[in-house]
């Protein structure tokens, strides 16, 4: 297995870690209305490294786009580090708090968002590249970039959710983390498929 096949194995069992994390903080909360400890504060960790993992994928079929997708998973990266010492290691303060006269918005806030964001908007990017190269095998190709372009709106509908019943506010992040799980799964296959074919030895 060369670099790229690792990395990209390393990408996918990142994507497999931080949907299992979603999806676990998602069921935990829909069936008992308890949030887990930790769960969700340390996922935003796994997702720019499957990013990076994804890009990994494109061999020598890297583009400029790709380059943009891997530098806005980098900026992702760091944006997770800081927020999750700044939430286990700051100050209650730095805590954002969704609660009736908390802290919504905090020293923590921009580094949070760009965290998220900044992994969706790299999974897209790759996941253009990834669909056009055919990096993954059949519809698995599309994937990146629908979970990327469909997150934000799943989002949104958990808020429509919510009016129905409060516990389908979490319906969204369990899909959105399935999802992760699957995209994970995908690269580590095709990768170690990829691995032990002649071509790639």
């Amino acid at each position: 297995m060369n670099g790229s096949n690792r990395l990209a194995v390393v990408g996918g069992l990142a994507a497999v870690v931080g949907g299992l994390l979603w999806a676990v903080k998602a069921a935990a909360i829909m069936i008992t209305r308890v949030q887990p400890p930790i769960v969700y504060e340390i996922a935003p960790l796994f997702f720019p490294i499957a990013v990076v993992g994804l890009y990994a994928l494109l061999n020598g079929r890297r583009s400029r786009l790709a380059l943009a997708g891997l530098a806005s998973a980098c900026a992702a990266e760091l944006a997770a580090v800081a927020s999750v010492l700044g939430l286990f290691l700051g100050p209650a303060e730095w805590t954002p708090t969704g609660s009736e006269g908390s802290r919504p918005v905090t020293v923590l806030t921009p580094f949070i968002a760009l965290a998220a964001y900044g992994a969706l908007l790299g999974l897209l990017l790759v996941g253009i590249v990834i669909r056009r190269a055919a990096c993954l095998p059949g519809k698995w190709a599309a994937l990146p970039m629908f979970l990327a372009a469909t997150a934000i709106p799943l989002i949104f509908l958990g808020v429509v959710l919510q009016a129905i019943n409060e516990r389908l506010f979490e319906l969204p992040t369990l899909i959105i983390g399935l999802e992760w799980i699957g995209l994970g799964a995908a690269m580590v296959r095709h990768s170690r498929f990829a691995a032990r074919t002649p071509a790639s030895a």
